[in-house]
């Protein structure tokens, strides 16, 4: 019994490594990025306006939720962060810049500081 302890926790260890290590290729990632695109344009055109956070774009009906996204090096998440400019905190999901006063606000993108597959940083896109 004192064995399997050690050994089952070594086990469970290398399991989360090799969940945090795997993640969606690019291809993957950059549609469920166009389709949150898309729905905050779609929002944009009909209200004249962008929204004051990603969560008004769920609630009047334009996404059903967020698309969940898992990077390398991330747990998986369908939540996006809303920020008041683009700035990068790299918690692995989704980020919407919601200060009017920013230069890029009504932007989302990818909050991550790594790079993909191809060596493109994931907030590039």
């Amino acid at each position: 019994m004192r064995i399997l302890a050690p050994a089952a926790a070594l086990l469970l260890a290398g399991g989360g490594y090799v969940y945090l290590r795997g993640g969606m290729g690019s291809p993957e990632v950059l549609r469920k990025l166009s389709g949150l695109r898309v729905s905050l344009e779609l929002y944009s055109m009909e209200r004249r306006r962008k929204p004051a956070s990603f969560e008004d774009i769920i609630k009047e009906g334009q996404l059903e939720a967020a698309p969940s996204l898992k990077l390398p090096g991330h747990s998986a998440t369908s939540s996006v962060r809303n920020a008041p400019a683009f700035a990068i905190s790299d918690t692995g999901g989704w980020a919407y810049v919601n200060a009017p006063a920013s230069p890029d606000f009504g932007t989302i993108f990818i909050d991550c500081a790594h790079k993909d597959e191809k060596g493109r940083f994931w907030s590039e896109f």
